[in-house]
């Protein structure tokens, strides 16, 4: 089963997405591959903003948020990100879920 972790700050804003269990063997697991391809590829190419990832057996996605300016855009992608994922886990729920977490940041 692939399970996505998405990981939001005490503002409720995503930081990153962790995941296990994700590979091209299933729709559900196909499908959320490409939504993380396509939010990574917008984030990149439209807002120049260079997310950590790795889209490998351990999925992981990690959000640049040093700049404030971007935050709304970053936002926006994001939670369009995760609704579609919450859609896959709804639709294939044998094959596919998303947990939310909040991360405790330490300054």
């Amino acid at each position: 089963m692939g399970e996505i972790i998405v990981q939001r700050d005490d503002h409720n804003r995503i930081l990153g997405l962790s995941g296990q269990g994700i590979g091209e063997d299933n729709l559900a697991d196909a499908a959320a591959l490409r939504f993380l391809r396509a939010a990574i590829a917008t984030m990149t190419d439209y807002l120049h903003v260079t997310p950590n990832y790795s889209l490998d057996e351990n999925v992981q996605l990690v959000i640049d948020r040093t700049d404030p300016h971007l935050n709304r855009e970053i936002d926006a992608v994001m939670e369009a990100l995760v609704t579609g994922l919450k859609a896959l886990g709804v639709e294939y729920s044998e094959d596919f879920v998303v947990h939310e977490a909040t991360v405790e940041i330490q300054v």
